[in-house]
C-alpha cells in the first residue's frame, strides 16, 4: 500500500485532532478569561505580575499544543514533528487573531474585559 492510499479511520482520526486543537483553543480562552482581573495595570509590581501570567499561558499553550500535537500526528499516521508544528502554528495564529480582535473590540466598540482589559 502506498502512502497516498487511503487507510480505514483515518478521516477519524484527523477529525479527532482537529477536535484536540479547537479544544486548546477553548482553554486558551477560558484561560484568557479568568486572568482579565490581572490585565489592569496600576503599578509596575502589578505590570510584571501580568508578563509573567501572560507568559505562562501562552508558553504553556504552545509546549502543551506541541506536545499534544505530536501525539495526534504519532496515532493519526505516524507524522508527529509534522502535526508538532502545525499545532504550534495554528496556535500562534490564533493566539494573535484573539488579542487583535479583543483589543479592536475593546478600543473601537466599547467591549474592554471580554479576555483582557487593554488601555487605549
Amino acid at each position: 500500500m502506498t502512502t497516498m492510499e487511503r487507510q480505514p479511520g483515518n478521516g477519524r482520526r484527523a477529525a479527532a485532532a482537529l477536535a484536540l486543537l479547537i479544544l486548546l483553543l477553548a482553554g486558551y480562552l477560558a484561560a484568557m478569561r479568568a486572568t482579565v482581573g490581572i490585565s489592569a495595570v496600576n503599578s509596575d509590581q502589578e505590570a510584571a505580575e501580568r508578563d509573567l501570567v501572560y507568559l505562562a499561558v501562552h508558553g504553556g499553550l504552545l509546549v502543551i499544543g506541541s506536545a499534544v500535537g505530536f501525539a495526534a500526528g504519532k496515532w493519526v499516521n505516524g507524522l508527529g514533528l509534522a502535526f508538532a508544528v502545525l499545532f504550534v502554528v495554528v496556535l500562534a495564529v490564533a493566539m494573535v487573531g484573539v488579542q487583535v480582535a479583543s483589543f479592536e473590540l475593546a478600543c473601537g466598540a466599547g467591549y474592554n474585559g471580554l479576555i483582557r482589559h487593554w488601555h487605549c
